[in-house]
């Protein structure tokens, strides 16, 4: 008679061992984590030009090419290459000859300020038709990229992505997008064709986009001049 309640005292205790070893692990479970949202993307960057004699025969030159793509990520609404500006020297350094080095620490200055990310230089093309690829990063902050390269030979042309915004409506990063690339007169040299002898404009004008021969048709640059696609890589998680 002595032996049962021992018995029963055992089984009592290692039932309650067992059900709050299991309580302990299903409060384990609970406490993992959810799942952080993606905070950064990295895009693949495509300029695709397509300037070619048959499209845009007025004075088309010889040795026709495009400089190295250079710009940065930014906030959301910046101009700073945009028409409406006048030309930093930076710009006007690139647009007239194709150098970077004068942009770069300007962008780098921007950033400094909190204006922008990251700044981004790469390859060029030394022909009229084809494409240039570039890897940049954004994040919520700083969504928006632009980059931009001389038109070449010109007098101060150049074509760019301005202000691309790779956040939607939910701020979400975008999957695929794509622009049509824009051409502007930097406002800093007088020549009207490509191989117009250098004639600096003094002072500057602002920046426009440019619409008149020999590039434009009067109305506008073919869109087919340059297009600019963005497509998402990879999300980081941080």
């Amino acid at each position: 008679m002595i032996i049962r309640p021992i018995i029963y005292l055992f089984l009592t205790a290692s039932l309650l061992f067992i059900s709050c070893e299991k309580e302990e692990e299903i409060l384990v479970e609970e406490a993992i984590p959810p799942i952080v949202e993606d905070k950064t993307a990295t895009y693949r960057v495509t300029f695709s030009f397509d300037w070619n004699k048959n499209d845009f025969p007025t004075d088309y030159p010889a040795g026709a090419h495009f400089s190295p793509l250079v710009g940065w990520v930014h906030q959301v609404d910046n101009t700073f290459f945009d028409s409406g500006k006048i030309a930093t020297a930076g710009i006007e350094q690139m647009a007239e000859t194709g150098a970077t080095g004068v942009l770069v620490a300007e962008l780098n200055a921007e950033i400094s300020n909190g204006k922008g990310l990251k700044v981004y230089t790469g390859s060029g093309l030394s022909g009229g038709v084809g494409t240039i690829t570039i890897d940049v990063d954004v994040s919520p902050q700083f969504p928006a990229v632009s980059l931009v390269t001389m038109i070449a030979p010109s007098p101060d042309w150049y074509a760019a992505c301005v202000d691309v915004n790779l956040l939607d409506e939910n701020n979400v990063f975008v999957t695929n997008k794509t622009v049509v690339g824009r051409v502007y007169d930097a406002g800093t040299d007088n020549g009207a064709s490509f191989t117009s002898t250098n004639s600096d404009t003094n002072p500057k004008v602002a920046i426009s986009k440019i619409t008149q021969p020999p590039l434009g048709n009067g109305t506008e640059v073919k869109p087919s001049f340059c297009t600019v696609s963005f497509e998402k890589i990879l999300n980081v998680k941080f």
